[in-house]
């Protein structure tokens, strides 16, 4: 027993520190680290950018004689005060003063007096539209927008809901009601959702529930780009080795069960390193967000944390992020075994990704409510081995699980890398040794006989 676990971490340091010393892991991992970094800064980058250079696109007014009753550009220009994309994400982390004045803004809007210099202005650039209005024969306003944007675009859906709005305004006016008394017949009515069940764990405004959402979406993304692509690297690995006959000299030292077991480990270990690295190059971004975007824009602020955030759900992730890496990475060492070249490699892994996609995608869709998260199918797939490290994570993310789902999803899921160990174990021991045979259902057959 100790001479085995001594060959199985000897492999497992050898496969760690020889790829880790490679030109290509150390490219990949600085490259993820500056991402992850430039993600997490990403809010406060992009408002720079457009503090700095990209000013509020201008938008003119021209009034013909027949004018509204209200002030056409004070009131167009408060209708169209929304941030401009990516500053509005910003907002909360840069302060509220980094957003005074056109800075960070859609729009600004200016008067125009005369229609066709404004309109040679926008053919000029110096404008990005006029919107003229006129007083049609009914008496209501009419809009006529000349525009370098598209009719499809967003920036002309904001300007045309902006003057259905003061089209509103204008009807009240002009029917005798104080501008005071306006804002009241549109004020919104008190509304908020709650679940029919008196089971249904989901409290919280839908601010929050949206958080618990995208939190769980996240956290799925994670589990499923690990599994892919360090289950992949275990795969590349024995492939790699059987090719250039180097497993035959191993196998003289240790068992193919070892050998398989090190793989793993060392594989493993080496993408937990990466994932670490990464995710601490996020998280100090993030704890410094507040004096980058004081240094940049001039702003304070306060960072919030995702909503539904907490240690039993982190704790939950590192437990189905560890076994689920372990179902699929064994079982990607025992088919890989089966290969002699590394073309092969994707095409008998392939069943095994097409299964991982498919609990990455119910468990998508079930987040984002184009599947009901409480229908029977997705509680049912939750417990699941193959499927549950994505499901059963998103249930645990919008709190729509009993205190013992997870607990028995966990456990079925230990079970499957235990029986997992024992189907990849034969295959690796009766595939490490077989050459020129093209991988198959009836090789699978058997080496799972033969191993």
């Amino acid at each position: 027993m100790r001479g085995t676990v001594r060959n199985v971490l000897v492999v497992a340091r050898r496969e760690y520190l020889w790829r880790l010393r490679s030109r290509t892991f150390q490219l990949a991992t600085i490259i993820l680290v500056v991402v992850a970094a430039g993600v997490a800064l990403s809010p406060i980058l992009l408002r720079f950018v457009n503090e700095r250079v990209v000013s509020g696109d201008r938008l003119g007014v021209y009034v013909d004689q027949a004018a509204p009753t209200v002030d056409v550009v004070t009131a167009l220009d408060r209708l169209l005060d929304v941030p401009d994309p990516g500053a509005a994400a910003a907002s909360s982390g840069a302060g509220a003063g980094a957003g005074d004045g056109a800075a960070g803004r859609a729009f600004v809007v200016v008067a125009v007096d005369d229609l066709d210099a404004g309109r040679a202005d926008v053919v000029a650039g110096r404008l990005a539209g006029v919107l003229a209005l006129e007083r049609g024969p009914g008496g209501d306003l009419g809009f006529i927008l000349y525009s370098k944007y598209l009719p499809f675009e967003r920036r002309t859906q904001q300007i045309q809901q902006a003057a259905a709005a003061l089209t509103i305004q204008d009807r009240l006016a002009r029917a005798g009601i104080p501008p005071g008394d306006q804002a009241t017949l549109f004020a919104p009515p008190p509304f908020e959702t709650r679940p029919a069940s008196p089971t249904d764990s989901r409290t919280g405004s839908a601010e929050q529930l949206l958080g618990g959402t995208v939190l769980g979406f996240a956290l799925t993304i994670l589990i499923f780009m690990a599994i892919v692509l360090y289950g992949q690297w275990v795969a590349m690995s024995v492939a790699e080795e059987k090719s250039s006959r180097v497993m035959e000299l191993v196998l003289a030292a240790a068992r193919p069960a070892e050998l398989m077991s090190g793989k793993v480990i060392g594989v493993g270990a080496l993408g937990l390193t990466q994932y670490v690295l990464v995710v601490a190059a996020a998280l100090v971004a993030i704890a410094f967000q507040d004096r980058i975007a004081t240094a940049l824009l001039g702003g304070g602020g306060s960072i919030d944390l995702p909503s539904g955030l907490s240690i039993p759900l982190l704790a939950a992730f590192g437990v189905f992020f560890v076994l689920g890496f372990g179902l699929y990475a064994t079982l990607y060492a025992g088919v890989a075994s089966l290969v002699s070249r590394q073309e092969d490699v994707n095409q008998t892994i392939g069943p095994l990704t097409i299964v991982a996609a498919l609990g990455y995608f119910v468990a998508s869709y079930a987040s984002s409510g184009i599947i009901p998260i409480s229908s029977p199918l997705v509680v049912i797939l939750s417990f699941v081995p193959f499927l549950s490290p994505y499901i059963m994570l998103t249930r645990l993310a919008l709190g729509q699980v009993a205190p013992w789902e997870p607990v028995l999803a966990v456990a079925l899921l230990a079970l499957s890398v235990a029986g997992a160990l024992w189907v990849a174990g034969r295959l690796y021991a009766a595939g490490v040794l077989l050459y020129g045979q093209r991988p198959g259902l009836r090789s699978l057959v058997r080496a799972l006989r033969s191993g």
